[in-house]
């Protein structure tokens, strides 16, 4: 009788560790995605930053593609109300430069996450509520005309899809 609980206990212990390193595998399938998106973002904010914080150059550039590009932006956000004067471009690449550097800590708590830490968990979904607040702050009822209202419907849903492997981090 001592054997077969022995061998149950065997059995029901390798079905935890399957499911466990199944668990694990999402987890680091997640990680990898992130990783990989907060990498563009990163390049993208820092991109829009470089570009609206030296808007005045890029007018007087010999190539204006760049510009063009901008100043499309710039004209549907002054046809909705939202400052465009050099203030407020400067406002829009201090708001890129946050959420640059946001980025940065997001990568930090996936990283954690990658080796199944809960503080990589906090540190994460902390970064990508301040994440999605920032354009709230420096714009208000704007903001989601500068930066798409789809952007934080994914960071969201990436906190909910890391929520739901919070049982597998260990530490």
């Amino acid at each position: 009788m001592g054997r077969k609980k022995k061998n149950t206990n065997k059995l029901r212990n390798t079905k935890e560790n399957t499911a466990q390193v199944e668990a694990g595998g999402a987890l680091k399938f997640l990680c990898l995605f992130s990783t990989i998106g907060f990498v563009i973002s990163m390049l993208v904010d820092a991109g829009n930053y470089v570009s609206f914080s030296s808007i005045e150059e890029l007018k007087k550039a010999v190539d204006q593609t760049q510009y063009e590009i901008l100043e499309t932006k710039i004209d549907l956000w002054q046809g909705i109300g939202i400052d465009t004067s050099i203030h407020g471009l400067k406002k829009v690449a201090n708001m890129y430069a946050i959420r640059a550097l946001i980025d940065v800590f997001a990568m930090l708590g996936v990283t954690l996450m990658f080796y199944k830490t809960k503080l990589g968990f906090i540190i994460y979904t902390i970064s990508q509520f301040i994440y999605i607040a920032i354009p709230l702050f420096f714009f208000g009822s704007y903001a989601f005309f500068i930066v798409p209202y789809t952007s934080a419907i994914i960071n969201l849903i990436y906190v909910a899809l890391f929520a739901s492997q919070y049982k597998y981090l260990t530490r």
